[in-house]
């Protein structure tokens, strides 16, 4: 029987595009030649996840008939033979790659996050979606470990079958409406720290722009959503179960590797000079602190230069005449100090220690 070209396009594709923007993540830390952080080390569990979840596919595919339509016994059920215990093996094994590809990507954006962002409200944000994800990956890892008892009734039999004794799809579908949810608080969490930074509208379009690239991976979570809530009424009326449950694991391989590429893009900065938000950020803040610069230096010499302003010295003379009468000289403006005041003063809102 052939081989369904969708699963394998997929299979090879976006496991490809990961690889090649995790490989562009360390490239840009070692150009910039600085040390490379845990959330960098977080994804390549991630990656490793998701190249297994694109493997176990491919394997449907080529061995488990996956995408195909098979002849139906006298009972309405497709034959038990080797083909459908091999997909049924991967689609177990997709389930459980799939939560903990995306539980361990959502970790390594939260310490990205919590890098280079600063706010007591932000960090208790963050610190929630730490235990909610935390308890998530668990959960779901032993629901989908133990969905049959005994667990090899999961390849005995199939789905609608009498003899199975399995969780229902509801099951999957809770899985991907919870994982919908933490997806979207996740995206929007930096909102706030961004747009309280003093920048141009344009500028802080960019930023979010760069940031909201997760919401590809929000859409393909909602594409596998409706996916997982149509596939049991089809399956119902063919009994094709090798084709109908072929596309919710299609979204599956997109899901986990476009995550791994969202995560990895705002760090590219080395790679694509002045367009990443760490950039933008440092540019907006280094003109900030060069305006409050001058602006106290033109305060100085404003007062320095009328002396109904101020009982220091405004020439040679005058410093000698205060001298005399015990007046201590008005002291030079310490550039220095005054530009680390002023950084220092907007480290509450970002961090900029991360060099991206």
């Amino acid at each position: 029987m052939a081989v369904a070209k969708t699963p394998l396009a997929l299979g090879i594709t976006f496991p490809i595009l990961a690889i090649i923007a995790v490989l562009a993540r360390f490239w840009a830390r070692r150009k910039k030649r600085m040390s490379w952080r845990i959330d960098d080390w977080m994804l390549i569990p991630s990656l490793v996840l998701s190249i297994a979840n694109a493997i176990s596919m491919i394997i449907a595919a080529t061995d488990g008939d996956m995408g195909q339509m098979k002849p139906l016994d006298k009972h309405g059920l497709p034959p038990l033979d080797k083909s459908f215990k091999i997909f049924y093996k991967c689609i177990y094994a997709n389930k459980l790659l799939t939560t903990t590809a995306i539980a361990a990507t959502r970790y390594a954006v939260l310490l990205f996050y919590g890098r280079i962002f600063r706010g007591r409200l932000f960090n208790v944000s963050v610190w929630i979606l730490y235990i909610i994800n935390g308890a998530w990956g668990i959960a779901y890892t032993f629901l989908f470990i133990f969905t049959c008892r005994p667990i090899s009734d999961g390849w005995k039999s199939p789905t609608g079958s009498k003899d199975r004794n399995c969780l229902p799809l509801s099951t999957v579908q809770s899985n991907a409406y919870t994982s919908l949810i933490i997806d979207v608080s996740m995206l929007i969490i930096p909102w706030a720290p961004i747009m309280r930074l003093k920048m141009s509208r344009k500028e802080k379009a960019m930023v979010l722009g760069i940031f909201g690239l997760g919401f590809v991976v929000v859409i393909v979570a909602v594409g596998k959503l409706v996916e997982f809530y149509i596939v049991s009424d089809r399956i119902s009326k063919s009994h094709q179960i090798q084709y109908e449950l072929a596309p919710t694991m299609y979204w599956t391989i997109p899901e986990t590797c476009i995550a791994v590429v969202g995560a990895c893009l705002p760090t590219l900065r080395p790679l694509f000079y002045g367009w990443s938000p760490e950039s933008i950020i440092g540019s907006v803040r280094s003109a900030l602190s060069l305006n409050s610069l001058s602006s106290r230096r033109s305060r100085q010499v404003n007062t320095t230069s009328d002396p109904s302003r101020t009982s220091g010295p405004n020439s040679i003379r005058g410093l000698r005449d205060s001298e005399e009468q015990g007046i201590p000289p008005v002291p030079p403006l310490d550039r220095s100090k005054a530009q680390k005041k002023h950084l220092e003063s907007q480290s509450s809102v970002i961090s900029a220690d991360d060099g991206y």
